[in-house]
């Protein structure tokens, strides 16, 4: 049986991540990036701490999930700006004074459609898979 992308998940959630190889970082980014979207929304995972790992996530999206989440993750990365800032107070503020909300919810929407048709748990379970293997 292999593994429970979500168990994995589990286990660092909290912890440091600076140990693990690029990719079991990069599924645990993407992790946090479906955890809090799923909760809420966009505007919830740049405004608070999900969104520091969102470059990480961005790095291995087209890999292990394809072209279309790392255009969406791309996307919404970029309303932030460049340098894209790892402060979650300074990104709450940017959306609040840009008025980002309508944006954020189409976002969301792709979002949802996304997770509805990738599988993206199995793809995920397949990547921790392959780099234990």
């Amino acid at each position: 049986m292999g593994t429970d992308v979500w168990e994995f998940y589990e286990q660092y959630a909290e912890e440091d991540r600076s140990s693990l190889n690029e990719r079991d970082r990069q599924v645990l980014a993407i992790c946090d990036f479906r955890q809090e979207v799923n909760s809420g929304g966009f505007d919830s995972y740049f405004r608070y701490w999900g969104g520091d790992t969102a470059l990480t996530a961005a790095a291995g999206l087209s890999r292990l999930l394809g072209v279309a989440w790392a255009d969406l993750l791309g996307e919404a990365v970029g309303l932030f700006g460049v340098p894209y800032s790892l402060d979650a107070d300074e990104r709450a503020e940017k959306i609040d004074s840009q008025s980002l909300n309508a944006t954020l919810g189409e976002l969301d929407l792709r979002f949802r459609k996304l997770e509805a048709s990738t599988g993206a748990d199995a793809r995920l379970a397949e990547a921790i898979g392959a780099n234990r293997a």
